[in-house]
């Protein structure tokens, strides 16, 4: 028997997808593990009563009211903890605003059962795949490479947010935390795990999300030059 499966999803305004979501994880899920929905006060559209209503009829659905989060690192967090609580062996994290196929759950299971750490999502595998922006790929490709030659770490995506971690793994990660305040934690999280038994999974990435700002890329450049710089000592 596998380790009780705790799935963490930040939302927001999804209340016209939440719905196929939260099926499509279900599917995946035993009757011991469970789906933490995590939202904030950001989410004003509805989104928290569909996620009530499906917590109020499956029990393995969580919702996590976090009104003091301040940044989706926050929410993260936030929804790491929680299962963490909940006493879950493997996190899988994803994101809700249906960048990433629910479908793909098994192949993270299935590396996971090979005895790995952290199963990392990964674009730019044999088998994955990019739909979006040029914009966006250039900016997950180009911080890849970067990230790789200051840091000296060897995924072949390092920005993506699709992940799985066994429980060792991410009480590491959350008790040791992160500098970023926006999308660039992802990469910081990699590289805390780098020397850890990891493997890529290989996702298909949809990209509805708005674009990332000149504010998240400049705190990306810099959190990656102090990172060097520790790396560096």
């Amino acid at each position: 028997m596998r380790p009780k499966l705790g799935v963490v999803v930040p939302l927001a305004n999804e209340r016209a997808t939440v719905d196929d979501l939260v099926t499509g994880i279900l599917v995946h899920l035993t009757e011991r593990d469970v789906l933490h929905c995590v939202l904030d006060e950001v989410s004003r559209d509805g989104t928290r009563d569909r996620v009530a209503a499906w917590e109020a009829r499956d029990e393995r659905v969580r919702l996590v009211w976090a009104p003091e989060c301040r940044s989706v690192v926050d929410a993260y967090f936030a929804g790491y903890r929680a299962a963490l609580e909940d006493g879950c062996g493997w996190i899988l994290e994803m994101d809700g605003g249906a960048s990433h196929r629910t479908d793909e759950i098994p192949r993270f299971l299935e590396r996971m059962e090979g005895g790995v750490d952290f199963a990392a999502g990964s674009r730019f595998v044999d088998g994955g795949s990019y739909r979006g922006s040029l914009r966006r790929y250039a900016l997950s490709r180009g911080g890849t490479l970067i990230t790789n030659a200051l840091l000296g770490t060897r995924m072949r995506d390092m920005t993506s947010g699709y992940e799985c971690f066994t429980r060792r793994a991410l009480e590491h990660v959350v008790a040791r935390g992160v500098r970023a305040r926006a999308h660039f934690f992802q990469t910081e999280i990699r590289y805390m795990l780098h020397d850890w038994r990891w493997t890529e999974v290989p996702i298909s990435y949809r990209d509805p999300s708005p674009r990332v700002g000149s504010a998240s890329v400049l705190e990306a450049l810099r959190i990656l030059w102090q990172l060097r710089r520790d790396h560096a000592h």
